[in-house]
């Protein structure tokens, strides 16, 4: 009998609990709902004084690029071994952006082949890159 005491209290507890996560819920659903016109117009505002438009908040995001650090001093590399050569770039985007062709494919990359384009449109030709 003891321990069906236990677990009724048990139960008792988890439908409290359950019953306050609802009432929470409805507390934080109600709050939105008076505060959504509030929010909208500061937003609107917002938009109104930076020029912009809502076809820019529906594309994603740019990422923040991390300026690059270089190092204090040329690595040289360890006694006996060859020193690392990096590959040399292979693509580059319409807005710059570089791709030595080795690895995963770059977002940018693969944005722009669902588009439509083809790797060989961003191909930097080495007759035409050695010219300039």
């Amino acid at each position: 009998m003891l321990v069906q005491l236990s677990k009724k209290s048990t139960m008792n507890e988890l439908v409290k609990l359950r019953q306050q996560i609802a009432e929470m819920e409805k507390q934080a659903a109600d709050l939105q709902k008076k505060n959504r016109p509030a929010v909208l117009a500061e937003l609107r505002e917002q938009m109104a004084a930076y020029g912009i438009t809502a076809e820019e908040l529906s594309r994603p995001a740019a990422k923040a690029s991390r300026p690059k650090v270089l190092p204090a001093k040329p690595a040289s590399p360890a006694k006996g071994k060859k020193p690392v050569m990096s590959s040399p770039i292979k693509y580059r985007g319409p807005e710059g952006q570089e791709w030595t062709g080795r690895g995963t494919a770059p977002k940018w990359l693969n944005d722009l082949l669902v588009d439509g384009k083809t790797r060989d449109d961003f191909l930097i030709r080495q007759d035409t890159a050695n010219a300039g």
